[in-house]
């Protein structure tokens, strides 16, 4: 009964996937005008079409969620590609034990599937988790560079600004001296600034957004509001900087302090063993 369940379960699920991709819902009037101002997608073909088809059903069902769309943003990937990858660890962990005891059973173990089939499932569902977690593992790392990168240009930009230099001149001064993937991305934003004629923290603010970087909105905010307000933009920056690498440095001693913590209980745990060697032998003479 339970093996039918799940078999049905599964067979629905399939099925309600196939209508989403064969009907997918409208989507919203601020979507589709912003999609009329950016330029066409390029034409997908051979491996990318296939991830696209394995990968849209799943973003009609608002996959992925709003926290991995970042995640995804700063480390550069696909959203396509990270579905189909899912769903490929998904599908694999959900077969595996039906497949290995289905095998048993043809070599004449006469196993029930009701348990595998559950493994399975579990397993399925944890393999989607554990995506979820390394690639967000993984952008907190970006996003640690980025913090790191935005504090050195904010101690550089100041001594630019007291020197002589326009705001936009001085950022586009720093970060063209910078290296790396997060200079690279704030170039990119200076330049769209440039290019499009718009005030310089759209972009800043925009690319926050994306990649989940607070401190680069914070950034953005400063920079409107001395634009608008004509506060003096060199100390706002000072202070934001100051503010930026007092958080970095606390980051620092909490991840040091973390390290320790987890070093010991290795150590705690050979301690304790030693000892049970230790006194074993006076338990077994007492208790004999």
């Amino acid at each position: 009964m339970t093996t039918m369940i799940v078999i049905g379960a599964g067979i629905g699920l399939g099925l309600t996937v196939l209508v989403l991709a064969l009907a997918p819902a409208r989507p919203p009037l601020a979507a589709a005008i912003d999609t009329l101002r950016r330029p066409p997608p390029p034409v997908a073909h051979g491996r990318q079409r296939l991830l696209q088809a394995l990968g849209s059903p799943l973003q009609h069902l608002g996959l992925p969620r709003e926290r991995v769309r970042k995640d995804l943003a700063i480390l550069e990937r696909d959203p396509h590609e990270y579905l189909a990858a899912q769903v490929g660890l998904a599908v694999l962990g959900l077969l595996a034990p039906p497949a290995t005891v289905a095998v048993l059973n043809v070599m004449g173990a006469g196993i029930s599937l009701t348990v595998p089939l559950w493994i399975g499932l579990a397993l399925g569902a944890g393999a989607f988790i554990v995506g979820e977690l390394s690639v967000h593992e993984e952008a907190e790392e970006r996003r640690l560079l980025m913090r790191h990168t935005l504090a050195a240009l904010l101690d550089v930009v100041p001594p630019a600004l007291a020197a002589g230099a326009g705001i936009e001149q001085a950022l586009n001064d720093a970060s063209s001296i910078a290296e790396g993937w997060a200079a690279r991305r704030i170039r990119e934003a200076l330049v769209t600034a440039r290019v499009s004629r718009i005030p310089i923290w759209i972009p800043v603010r925009e690319l926050g957004e994306r990649t989940g970087v607070v401190q680069l909105e914070q950034l953005a905010g400063t920079l409107q509001l001395a634009a608008g307000e004509g506060t003096r933009i060199r100390e706002a920056l000072l202070q934001r900087g100051e503010a930026l690498a007092d958080r970095l440095t606390a980051e620092m001693e909490a991840e040091a302090e973390s390290a320790t913590e987890r070093m010991s209980i290795p150590l705690m745990a050979l301690t304790s063993i030693f000892l049970l060697f230790l006194i074993y032998p006076a338990i077994v003479s007492i208790t004999s």
